[in-house]
């Protein structure tokens, strides 16, 4: 897998978090995540499943409308990432700052997310 197909990989994945539409959304995240995917934050959320983070993802643009994340950084190495990001509201302000590691399988698509951010 190429650093070309793993940062197109979780640009889909992070760009299915933008005000679009959901089956836009839906379509983002079934290219870029596994059926089997975890995913946790500081705020208390943990789930698994592709439908699961479909509503989470939901839930996140329904409480902060317009918010996205830009791409800072990109490590990655062994089927891992960590990728420094910060999220921006709609007019492109500064929300927070953060890191996600991640695990992908051999086929790019993401197994675990876990994102860090002061909460």
């Amino acid at each position: 897998m190429t650093i070309e197909t793993i940062q197109q990989m979780w640009a889909s994945y992070l760009s299915a978090y933008s005000d679009i539409l959901p089956t836009e959304r839906e379509r983002l995240l079934r290219q870029s995540v596994a059926d089997d995917i975890v995913f946790s934050n500081p705020t208390g959320e943990l789930g698994h499943g592709l439908g699961n983070l479909i509503e989470h993802v939901a839930q996140f643009q329904a409480k902060l409308p317009g918010a996205h994340f830009k791409i800072k950084d990109l490590l990655t190495h062994h089927g891992q990432l960590l990728s420094e990001w910060t999220m921006q509201k709609k007019d492109g302000s500064e929300l927070v700052s953060g890191h996600t590691f991640a695990r992908f399988n051999e086929q790019g698509q993401l197994t675990l997310t876990a994102g860090f951010w002061k909460a």
